[in-house]
């Protein structure tokens, strides 16, 4: 070895590997994260006691002082975000979105039956869109696509007004 320093370096590479690949890995979780606490406090501590004059002298954080409050703002409104995320099971916002999707599916459904009873013959089709691209109406309109464009009834109102 060509220094003290690299010895110590080399010392240091093999007892991380030590700890890491054998006795780590069969510690329990509790004394891990407790060891990570009294390390983080530990180095806020000392960090702070070195530091503590140039935090004091600092003055370039007193022009943050005016977005303090859209900053806590924002966590406020991301944390209630997060916990209406994560307080839904996936199971209950998957029954809200099949309950959306057979609703959706059935007023189409309905619709597509309503017209396609409307119109029962080609004919009648052609005469309909006839008459109305010469003098064209409300009432004939809605004649032909009433359950389109008119207020929900029966099994309509019951599967389109569950968001309301």
């Amino acid at each position: 070895m060509d220094s003290i320093f690299t010895t110590f370096l080399l010392f240091l590479a093999a007892l991380t590997a030590l700890l890491t690949y054998l006795i780590v890995p069969r510690m329990p979780v509790v004394a891990l994260t407790s060891a990570a606490s009294v390390a983080l406090v530990a180095g806020v501590w000392w960090h702070w006691t070195q530091f503590s004059v140039d935090y004091r002298t600092s003055t370039w954080q007193e022009s943050l002082r005016n977005y303090a409050s859209y900053a806590l703002l924002l966590v406020v409104i991301l944390l209630s975000y997060g916990f209406y995320v994560f307080g839904w099971s996936g199971g209950s916002l998957q029954a809200y979105a099949l309950q959306a999707q057979g609703a959706v599916r059935e007023a189409t459904r309905e619709a597509t039956r309503e017209a396609t009873r409307k119109v029962t013959s080609p004919a009648a089709a052609t005469n309909i869109f006839a008459s109305n691209t010469r003098s064209p109406t409300p009432a004939a309109t809605n004649t032909l696509f009433g359950s389109l464009t008119g207020s929900n009834t029966g099994a309509n109102a019951a599967n389109a007004n569950f968001l309301f």
